[in-house]
C-alpha cells in the first residue's frame, strides 16, 4: 500500500482583498498552521516560498483555507483549495475558491511513497 503527501511550494497574491495589503493566515483541515504565530502581510504580485508538508490520512482529502485578518472585526475568507486524495502525483497550481475577495494561487506537489 502506498502513502501520499502534499508539500506546499509557493503562495502568490494575484489581487489583494484590501486596498494595498492583506494580513494572512492559513488553515489545513480546520487547524491553523501558517504563519506559526501572528499574520503574514502580502501585496499584489508577491510570491513567497512555503515548505509545509501534510500526509493524506487514509482516504481523507486535504483542504487549505486562507483568511485575511480584519482585527478587531474578525477575518475575511479568501477561499479554499481542496486536494482530493485520488489526485495523481505531480506539481499543481490552484486558485483559492469561494472567498469574499482577493485572488491567491497555491502551488503544491503531491508525492507518493510505496
Amino acid at each position: 500500500m502506498s502513502e501520499k503527501q502534499v508539500k506546499l511550494l509557493r503562495l502568490k497574491c494575484n489581487e489583494t482583498d484590501d486596498d494595498d495589503k492583506d494580513e494572512l493566515f492559513m488553515f489545513c483541515n480546520g487547524s491553523r498552521f501558517w504563519p506559526p504565530s501572528g499574520i503574514f502581510s502580502m501585496t499584489k504580485d508577491v510570491e513567497i516560498g512555503m515548505s509545509f508538508v501534510k500526509d493524506f490520512g487514509g482516504d481523507q482529502n486535504i483542504r487549505f483555507s486562507l483568511r485575511d485578518d480584519e482585527s478587531p472585526l474578525g477575518s475575511d475568507s479568501l477561499g479554499w483549495v481542496d486536494i482530493p486524495v485520488f489526485k495523481p502525483p505531480g506539481e499543481y497550481a490552484q486558485n483559492f475558491e469561494g472567498g469574499d475577495g482577493g485572488s491567491y494561487t497555491l502551488t503544491y506537489k503531491i508525492r507518493e511513497f510505496v
